[in-house]
């Protein structure tokens, strides 16, 4: 007669079924782990890597970006038009475009005026999440900027004192190039920290594109 083998539920062979399916477990968990963190992993290696280090090929942005982002403090007592004075938190709480040109504001001045005023006219319904900055290094006044200013009624101008434009220049001197010879259009975001900018001859759907980008995904300003 033959004699069937009774292996009981509780013998070597489950157990070893039972720890061959735990340690499958807690690898898979272990996987799904490391598929959450690697983003910011990875955001965080590029984080640190700086301006000069490794960029993704699918970077899209159009402006370059300030690495890190500089807090701007502007100086106390800046005047603005119509006898005003810039409020030194102005650069809170909106997206901010910024020109720093000079009281002859030559063709690549009034260029990158009017590009200002049409990429944020391009903002839709993001437009009052945009505001524009033009500084007017070593000036008394914007008087003779009047006719100019005329041109863009929503554009909140003010004039450098010698004194505050020597303030802000260090906070704006990128790749050696002094403040006032820049000539960029500079992107500030609502926290008051200058994040991006663009070159004189910047193509302005660039920038149209970065800060539709910019409002759509971000929960500031």
């Amino acid at each position: 007669m033959s004699h069937l083998k009774y292996t009981h539920p509780s013998g070597p062979g489950t157990g070893a079924r039972r720890q061959r399916g735990f340690l499958s477990s807690r690898q898979a968990l272990v996987l799904l782990g490391l598929l959450f963190l690697s983003p910011m992993l990875i955001a965080w290696i590029m984080h640190l890597s700086g301006q000069q280090g490794w960029r993704p090929e699918g970077t899209t942005n159009q402006g370059v970006l300030v690495q890190p982002p500089r807090p701007l403090v502007l100086p106390a007592g800046i005047p603005g038009a119509a006898g005003g004075v810039l409020q030194e938190d102005y650069l809170q709480g909106k997206w901010t475009l910024l020109y720093i040109g000079t009281s002859d504001c030559g063709e690549t001045c009034r260029t990158n005026l009017y590009h200002m005023r049409q990429v944020r006219l391009s903002q839709g319904e993001n437009l009052q999440r945009v505001q524009r900055l033009f500084l007017v290094a070593d000036a008394t006044s914007l008087e003779p900027l009047a006719d100019i200013l005329k041109e863009y009624p929503q554009l909140t101008s003010a004039a450098l004192s010698p004194g505050q434009s020597a303030e802000l220049a260090p906070l704006f001197l990128i790749d050696a190039e002094p403040m006032r010879a820049a000539e960029r259009v500079y992107l500030v975001d609502p926290l008051g920290n200058l994040m991006m900018y663009y070159q004189a001859d910047a193509d302005p759907r660039g920038m149209i594109k970065d800060l539709k980008r910019l409002l759509k995904y971000s929960r500031i300003g």
